[in-house]
């Protein structure tokens, strides 16, 4: 196979899933810079239709209200709608994100008529997450994954990633001078997984500290190492720092869905000498505000 550079980077690469060193690729693109774009994936186009229809009108809705995560909830998922006026503030700045979100959990509360779809996604995304992290195991340099305190198909764990529905409104003109939709931050977590959005605004930083746009073919898949992958890899996958940008101009002031998957292994997983994932896990959550 041969490659083609991806959009974001010259070293982004896209890789064709049904290709034979697809794994080698997705190891090389994620330890260049942190993204790989996968395209020929299991994710039905249709299915992801669905779900940003159907999720769309959910926030759009007052149902939404009916749904509100539970404050004394202590799991770190927090299953619910989590509001825009308690979203996440990205260590480092001081104003929260112009977001609301919606953590799907599968024995928790979902609206009914988005379950199934939402179920079915969340079920595909972690047969694919499985054989991501088999390859991330069998491509990655002994020196490196010889490391892993556990091989990395054993270790992830559905209770511990975590299917997260964003919406970003549209901006009222009110908002804080400094609030980003969502500002520069790199995710918690060992992988996540995103389908290209149905509307622009995601950005990476490269290594120059250059800010570029996420462009790729709608319905393809974006994935990105977190830093609970950095820490376990001492450091060989990056964890990239990327925003969502508000929109430019009132023709892209529209609603923004965004549906990432965040992969994690299980909680006792050694990420190494000084953290366990939930310690780190945790640990974070209480530096974003959650």
């Amino acid at each position: 196979m041969t490659a083609k550079p991806g959009l974001l980077h010259l070293n982004v690469r896209t890789i064709n899933l049904h290709n034979a060193n697809a794994g080698q690729q997705l190891v090389r693109s994620l330890h260049e810079t942190g993204f790989a774009v996968l395209e020929n994936h299991p994710i039905p186009s249709a299915l992801l239709k669905r779900i940003y229809a159907g999720w769309h009108q959910f926030f759009s809705s007052e149902e939404k209200h009916q749904f509100l995560f539970d404050p004394d909830d202590t799991s770190t998922n927090q299953a619910g709608l989590h509001p825009q006026h308690v979203s996440e503030t990205a260590i480092g700045h001081s104003t929260k994100d112009i977001k609301e979100f919606f953590h799907l959990v599968p024995n928790a509360r979902i609206p009914p008529e988005l379950k199934d779809d939402a179920l079915e996604y969340r079920e595909l995304v972690m047969q694919l997450g499985h054989a991501l992290f088999g390859w991330l195991q069998s491509n990655t340099p002994p020196e490196v994954s010889d490391g892993f305190s556990q091989p990395l198909p054993e270790a992830l764990s559905s209770t511990m990633s975590l299917l997260r529905i964003l919406h970003y409104p549209p901006l009222t003109g009110r908002e804080n001078r400094l609030a980003e939709r969502a500002a520069a931050h790199e995710d918690i977590n060992f992988l996540t997984i995103l389908p290209v959005a149905d509307q622009p605004g995601l950005q990476v930083k490269d290594a120059a500290g250059k800010w570029l746009d996420v462009a790729s073919s709608y319905s393809n898949l974006i994935v990105n190492t977190g830093d609970m992958l950095r820490e376990a890899s001492h450091g060989y996958f990056p964890s990239t720092t990327h925003r969502v940008v508000n929109p430019a101009d009132d023709s892209g002031n529209v609603s923004r869905l965004s549906i990432p998957f965040f992969l994690a292994p299980h909680k006792e997983f050694v990420l190494s000498a000084r953290y366990t994932a939930d310690s780190y896990l945790r640990e974070r959550l209480q530096l974003i505000g959650r």
